[in-house]
């Protein structure tokens, strides 16, 4: 037992790490793993969302610092943007802290819910978001309304942040970035930057549970080594598949538990 999570709970987490981050290297989408595994621990629901977004919050640093070069060429872009989604961002974390844990619970099926449609219709964002060769660079008016849209966004990632990045996309297509690289990498950049003001929020709140969270991290680290020869032995299709499956049995659970039992 360490800090009221026995040793089978923490090999859980651990596991819902490594999972969670192996399905990232294949498809996307682990936030269904690892977030459901702090509930299922006992963590409560508020605690449990805080502690997930801590828990992956490394891997995220290191996806932005192999952009580097990409966001170098958008510096201007990167900063306004950033300035905005640190806000939303800030706010959400704000809300998230704010909410009791029953309020919580109530939006958790339909969070999941989002998050698995955002999934499920990820490659339709995409292409929303491809990049127009010769397009005109963005004007003052075009980025202050993307900056707009980006806060409420990042209230939303603040709040809860599985999907974030697929909601970005579109809106970030029309600052007149032309190479989809360049873009991915202004979207990483962004979604860490709202991941770490909540997640340095969540933590001076003390709202983390440390023993889950250091276990679920440990587990992505191993789940980050198996991850790559995972992706090229498991077809895309056949995981993205079972995602899906799996994110809309969790949603139809929590509704049954929260809403009917």
């Amino acid at each position: 037992m360490v800090l009221g999570l026995s040793y089978e709970l923490l090999a859980l987490l651990f596991a819902a790490g490594a999972l969670g981050t192996a399905i990232n290297a294949v498809a996307g989408g682990g936030t269904l793993v690892t977030f459901p595994a702090f509930l299922a621990v006992g963590v409560s629901p508020v605690v449990a969302n805080a502690s997930n977004a801590v828990a992956i919050f490394p891997g995220r640093i290191l996806v932005v610092r192999a952009y580097r070069r990409e966001l170098a060429r958008h510096l201007r872009i990167c900063v306004i943007t950033a300035i905005a989604c640190l806000a939303g961002g800030f706010v959400g974390a704000l809300l998230l802290l704010r909410s009791s844990d029953s309020g919580f619970l109530r939006a958790v099926p339909w969070l999941l819910l989002v998050a698995t449609l955002l999934f499920a219709f990820d490659r339709r964002l995409a292409r929303l978001a491809r990049p127009r060769r010769g397009g005109p660079a963005a004007s003052p008016g075009r980025i202050a309304l993307v900056c707009l849209a980006l806060f409420a966004i990042s209230i939303y990632g603040g709040f809860f942040a599985a999907g974030l990045g697929l909601l970005m996309m579109p809106f970030l297509a029309v600052l007149g970035v032309e190479e989809m690289q360049e873009l991915n990498g202004i979207k990483n950049l962004l979604v860490t930057v709202v991941t770490s003001v909540a997640v340095l929020s969540f933590i001076v709140a003390g709202a983390v549970s440390w023993p889950g969270t250091v276990a679920m991290s440990l587990g992505s680290l191993f789940g980050g080594y198996i991850g790559g020869p995972l992706a090229r032995l498991m077809p895309a299709l056949l995981m993205r598949v079972l995602i899906i499956v799996f994110g809309m049995v969790l949603s139809t659970y929590y509704f049954w538990k929260v809403y009917l039992v």
